[in-house]
């Protein structure tokens, strides 16, 4: 299990994570819930709330564990991501180099407007679209 999470709970097969309200600090910490669940022989991984820096360690521990448990990959759905910084990103790019080194793939198939803006500034759109799908595209409404 991620560390800095609370207790996972079950769903449909898969678990839940979700950060602490508060740092160790007792400073407010933003909202994060990363659900991940099976989907063949890759991972389903959807994020929900804001990824910043003090959301990033629990969203690298996440993805390297579904990538660990996958055959072929992750794929993400960051539609309902509110906010997404560079720390984000970075960790994104991260998990996609260590992805390609084990002979799997990070792809995005979901992206929230924050997200969708983050990746087509920064010209990392292509790097995390999933082959022959072209980029995922913005939420409506996110």
């Amino acid at each position: 299990m991620p560390e800095h999470a609370i207790p996972a709970q079950l769903n449909r097969g898969g678990t839940t994570y979700t950060a602490p309200a508060f740092s160790p600090s007792g400073r407010p910490l933003p909202r994060l819930e990363i659900e991940v669940r099976p989907a063949g022989d890759r991972q389903l991984v959807v994020v929900t709330g804001d990824v910043d820096i003090d959301a990033d360690h629990l969203l690298h521990s996440t993805l390297r564990a579904a990538l660990d448990r996958s055959r072929r990959g992750v794929d993400l759905d960051l539609s309902s991501v509110d906010f997404c910084d560079c720390s984000g990103l970075n960790i994104l790019l991260r998990v996609r180099q260590r992805a390609l080194r084990d002979g799997k793939t990070l792809r995005v198939h979901a992206a929230s407007n924050a997200v969708h803006r983050l990746l087509t500034v920064t010209h990392t759109l292509p790097l995390l679209a999933p082959a022959g799908h072209g980029a995922p595209r913005a939420a409506p409404n996110g």
